[in-house]
């Protein structure tokens, strides 16, 4: 018993040390861009994806304690980055990742990244506007602000291996893009669309004015209304359609080169990418994933392109919408994402756009204190001293309720305001049991603002997640700062940081879960429009661009205790492997048993974080000469980049570790089939060969190559990966 004495003692000390070791500080700040050096006199523009799905066993981001770990793959997780560059040499980045969120530091070290290493110097931080889909099947444990690296997810911590991952294949991505430029033209196209997104949060958005407007504007243009399950409670008593509340508009941008091919496109749309349940044990990228992937095999076969063109979709105030799901999972998130992607096909094939964009690019940003600052109103007043939680986040949102809404339902406020800016908001805890837990050095105290003008149309990055409505006031407002006549500014949600939702004085005063969740008070929203209006009134296309140093310095990087999460061998790997297949089967509601799907084991080399982090699987057709050729759909090759393949690692070593990879999709009839397997260590494997009557066997067999054309792995073309 003397012995255990001392460990709570040591304990400490380590604790202490790895806080000490963690203490906030900030980056250098950025160079400012240098000129580009003999611009093209033309609009130039590429892009490029990269692959970012972390190794097996990071916690999921965005359901909290709630949430569960990426232990298979279903969907890989992309970045995605356009890059244009206007006759002067002025660049703009537009980029977006398959995360539940960017914190700041993440965006500075993608920029840092980009000019030290790939030698991009006329990309500074005001040129890169970095924003996340918002799936929360994606990685949690990256965030530079200890706030969510602890509340994110269901485990606490900051990985730094993950972090750094991050950091080189997002700027890969850049990278590859910049590579990538050449002539272009580009064209607008905005259309709405019906029947996937609704309103969750009804009470708070019918206390705006602009709602009836909303509702009205929805009806006379003849979108549908929700189905009659999907309206009960407050919905009915308020007699609004969910899906009526809502902004269904889609912005694509088609980036074309000068013989008309799609090169890539910019989708803009508001919903949360949450069609898939909290409870699954799998990385993959929701409905935006099924989404981008059908749009992308479909232009490319429309258009004979011999590089796929690139789909980039991003999110936008997207506070209160859901998708417009009647149960989450699997089948929800393919119909509803197949739904996205054939607007998205058609805006690339038929919509050309009565606009076409050209002009010089402008690049506004800056840092935007948030305590105690002066908003003009109406009325005139300011934001909260401190951050401060309310009691709506512990309950959930309407669709997203957790086992404690029962206890501390939405809605819950004071009679007497006592926090000056926070209004009626019931803090979730004793506001002195608060500041304990959250003190003021984990919560950002600052957020950036990015405004961009191409042309004459305007792109507004907002560090988090806004309203249906609260996003219309941003919009309004950096309308009022452009040209007459100019398109609709495209506001970009999740870009450059994440400080948690915001919301108009209206919803903020019903205290539902996003006004709970809107840490700085009832006029953080107010204050963000007007910061953002001012910004886009400084970034013209008739002016010099606003110099890099209004950006201020760079974001502050506290993300406290730094661990690894990545499965390693050992117990808690035996233990979380042990029943894996079966408990994945279950959660994804596969129709097809276990045993009658066609999968296959291979043990590879172990994945690595510098290397590739999951095995290859591609599905393979027997040609008449005996050779294997790669199947395809729709122009696609199946394989693990779509939304067919399910890997799962089943034993974890040192050195070696064994995957079980499933094909999930149909089997068509009258052929034969093999699945074929690249690992980390390069070595590849093949099924036995198959056809619709029966899969294959599990134990995998030497792949055979001679006397046929050999067709190797399926790769991006152009897009480098780092190796350092």
């Amino acid at each position: 018993m003397d012995r255990l004495r001392g460990l709570p003692i040591v304990f400490a000390i380590s604790l202490c040390l790895a806080w000490l070791s963690a203490c906030g500080h900030r980056p250098p700040d950025h160079a400012a861009p240098e000129p580009r050096a003999n611009p093209s006199a033309e609009l130039l523009a590429g892009a490029a994806k990269v692959d970012i799905t972390p190794i097996a066993g990071v916690p999921l981001g965005g359901h909290s304690f709630e949430g569960g770990t990426g232990y298979a793959v279903w969907t890989r997780l992309w970045a995605r980055a356009i890059y244009v560059e206007d006759a002067h040499g002025e660049p703009l980045v537009l980029a977006v990742a398959d995360l539940w969120s960017i914190p700041a530091g993440l965006a500075d070290a993608v920029v840092a990244r980009v000019r030290e290493h790939h030698g991009l110097t006329h990309i500074g931080r005001a040129q890169l506007l970095l924003s996340a889909t918002h799936t929360h099947h994606s990685p949690a444990n990256f965030s530079t602000a200890k706030l969510y690296s602890r509340a994110a997810s269901r485990r606490m911590g900051f990985d730094p291996e993950l972090f750094e991952f991050l950091t080189h294949r997002i700027a890969d991505a850049v990278a590859a893009a910049a590579t990538a430029r050449a002539p272009a033209r580009l064209r607008l196209d905005t259309r709405p669309v019906a029947g996937l997104a609704r309103n969750r949060s009804l009470a708070p958005f019918a206390a705006d004015p602009e709602a009836a407007l909303i509702v009205a504007h929805n009806q006379a243009a003849g979108l549908p209304g929700c189905p009659a399950g999907l309206r009960e409670g407050a919905d009915l008593e308020l007699e609004l359609d969910p899906c009526h509340a809502v902004d269904p508009t889609l912005t694509s941008l088609r980036i074309e080169d000068l013989d008309g091919r799609p090169m890539a496109i910019a989708a803009f749309f508001a919903v949360h990418a949450t069609s898939m349940l909290n409870a699954t044990d799998v990385y993959n990228g929701d409905l935006f994933a099924v989404a981008t992937t059908r749009a992308e095999a479909a232009l490319a076969q429309a258009h004979g392109s011999l590089a796929t063109p690139v789909v980039a979709l991003f999110n936008g105030p997207e506070g209160d919408i859901s998708p417009d799901w009647d149960a989450q999972g699997r089948a929800t998130a393919l119909e509803l994402g197949a739904r996205l992607g054939e607007a998205i096909i058609a805006a690339g094939i038929d919509g050309r756009g009565p606009v076409e964009i050209d002009g010089a690019i402008e690049s506004g940003f800056r840092r935007i204190p948030l305590a105690d600052q002066p908003v003009e109103g109406p009325p005139a007043t300011a934001t909260a001293g401190r951050s401060l939680g309310g009691r709506a986040i512990l309950g959930g949102a309407e669709d997203g309720r957790t086992k404690y809404h029962a206890r501390w339902p939405e809605g819950q406020t004071v009679d007497r305001p006592r926090r000056a800016g926070q209004g009626p908001k019931k803090p979730a805890v004793a506001p002195g049991l608060y500041e304990l837990l959250f003190p003021r050095s984990m919560v950002p105290q600052e957020v950036p603002a990015a405004v961009h003008r191409l042309g004459p149309l305007t792109f507004v990055g907002l560090p988090g997640e806004f309203t249906t409505v609260m996003g219309m006031r941003v919009r309004q407002a950096v309308a009022a700062r452009s040209a007459p006549g100019a398109p609709r500014p495209i506001a970009i949600g999740l870009a450059n940081e994440y400080l948690s939702y915001f919301v108009t004085p209206e919803e903020y005063a019903l205290q539902h879960y996003e006004g709970g969740s809107t840490l700085w008070g009832q006029y953080a929203g107010t204050l963000m429009a007007e910061q953002i209006a001012a910004l886009a009134g400084e970034v013209a296309v008739d002016r010099p661009a606003v110099p890099e140093a209004s950006a201020g310095p760079s974001a502050r990087f506290d993300p406290g205790l730094r661990r690894r999460f990545a499965l390693e061998p050992g117990a808690r790997a035996r233990r979380t492997t042990r029943d894996l297949p079966a408990t994945i089967h279950a959660q994804l509601e596969l129709e097809t048993a276990l045993d009658e799907l066609p999968r296959l084991r291979v043990e590879t080399g172990a994945p690595s974080w510098r290397g590739l982090t999951w095995p290859e699987l591609r599905v393979e057709v027997e040609a008449e000469d005996g050779s294997w050729r790669p199947l395809a759909r729709a122009g696609a090759v199946v394989d693990e980049r779509g939304t067919e393949v399910v890997m799962i690692p089943v034993e974890v070593g040192r050195h070696r570790w064994t995957w079980e990879l499933w094909w999930i999709g149909e089997v068509p009839g009258g052929q034969t089939l093999r699945l074929h397997s690249w690992g980390p260590d390069g070595a590849d494997w093949c099924s036995a060969p198959f056809t619709a009557a029966g899969p294959p066997a599990l134990d995998p067999l030497a792949c055979r190559k001679h006397g046929e054309a050999w067709v190797g792995p399926v790769a991006d073309v152009g897009i480098p990966v780092s190796e350092d």
